[in-house]
């Protein structure tokens, strides 16, 4: 079972993102780029160290993945006025918009796992992983 542990959980991300890969190619998004959209719609700015921790991305993968959604008029590269240093990413109204959108149809795709799956373990299962989350190697 012990050796068993890191392959169950990415063939259970596989099996969750079969349910959001078909939308995220709708709206011409990769898994990653869509995390970055995601945490920049409920925080509004963030900075590179941040975002690339909370997104679980590599600091140099985000640096193109951001120049990408950049490109896309998705997202904004900002540099704080209190430190010119410092470089912030925010959601372009255009990058909201498609946030808004994806969102609707990101929730359906929730709706089918937790009818599929059962409410209560789907609690069951967040909370588990967010204490497994807690661990440090």
């Amino acid at each position: 079972m012990h050796e068993s542990l890191t392959l169950a959980l990415l063939q259970a991300r596989e099996t969750a993102m079969g349910y959001f890969r078909p939308i995220l190619n709708r709206y011409g998004l990769t898994e990653q780029q869509w995390r970055i959209v995601r945490i920049l719609a409920e925080v509004t700015t963030l900075d590179f160290h941040e975002l690339a921790e909370r997104a679980c991305i590599l600091r140099p993968s985000l640096t193109g993945i951001l120049t990408r959604l950049e490109r896309d008029g998705l997202v904004s590269r900002l540099k704080p006025v209190n430190d010119q240093r410092k470089l912030v990413a925010a959601l372009t109204p255009e990058g909201l918009a498609l946030y808004s959108q994806a969102r609707r149809e990101i929730n359906e795709g929730y709706s089918q796992i937790e009818q599929q799956f059962g409410k209560e373990r789907m609690i069951q299962l967040q909370q588990l992983l967010d204490a497994f989350n807690q661990l440090q190697p």
